[in-house]
């Protein structure tokens, strides 16, 4: 194991036992469908993980990376935090084996909480993002900023069950007609440290290319602030990837 790494997990570690009263580590990661939480006061969350995504048309097949994609989460306030992302790209095409790779476009952005859950009624937050196309290699830079807006809504329906959706409208940065992002995914908590997930979720109105995908998973809450995943799905429609499965692992820092 990288050293690094391995001084990082020891120092979560001694964090987690060094607190009492952690709050929970809530993330929005592996689903698509971001949380109503955000990160406690002057706490720093990081979720990082990778992706790999199948698709075939016309008799090639088409295999796209996410080889690091890493979302750090700063709360600034009680109901209020910072968001800044990065992802580290790869695509070949089997039959003539190209490949390409590089960084994707830097993403920033931000989540309100406006409502808590209580008496019956959901939490609610909203989220705002934009990207920088200079961040980015040549090989993956849109033409334009790209930017989105998401409404998240989250219920619980018992101890053990939570059901979250999405729902917003994002541009690509190469044409100024949106997409229409949605999501809804049920989560079940099989113990205090095991939690699975299954979800439907895609983007109507982007140039008439509906994408509709299925996906489900699993999460390992190995201390207090360390968490690991593993999720996969599959696409619903002809726009959408074939599959794709990825894994990750999501921790905060010690105040």
């Amino acid at each position: 194991m990288n050293v690094r790494i391995l001084l990082l997990l020891l120092l979560i570690a001694a964090g987690a036992k060094a607190q009492e009263n952690i709050p929970e580590l809530i993330t929005d990661r592996p689903d698509q469908t971001e949380s109503a939480e955000v990160v406690p006061l002057n706490s720093l969350q990081i979720e990082t993980g990778f992706v790999v995504f199948n698709d075939k048309a016309n008799q090639i097949q088409q295999t796209s990376y996410a080889y690091n994609s890493t979302l750090l989460r700063y709360g600034i306030l009680p109901n209020f935090e910072l968001r800044l992302g990065l992802e580290y790209l790869g695509d070949k095409t089997e039959i003539s084996s190209s490949s390409i790779s590089g960084f994707g476009p830097l993403y920033t952005g931000f989540k309100v909480k406006i409502s808590d859950k209580q008496k019956g009624m959901p939490a609610i937050a909203i989220l705002g993002a934009l990207t920088f196309p200079f961040t980015a290699n040549e090989e993956y830079k849109p033409s334009e900023p790209a930017a989105n807006m998401r409404l998240s809504i989250s219920h619980t329906l018992s101890d053990r069950i939570s059901l979250g959706y999405n729902l917003g409208v994002e541009w690509d940065g190469e044409t100024p007609t949106p997409g229409y992002f949605y999501s809804i995914a049920l989560g079940i908590g099989i113990s205090d440290k095991i939690g699975l997930f299954a979800e439907g979720f895609g983007l109507l109105g982007a140039n008439d290319k509906e994408e509709h995908l299925l996906d489900a998973g699993v999460t390992y809450l190995l201390l207090p602030n360390l968490q690991v995943d593993i999720s996969g799905g599959i696409g619903l429609s002809e726009n959408a990837a074939d599959s794709f499965v990825g894994a990750g692992l999501s921790f905060r820092l010690p105040q």
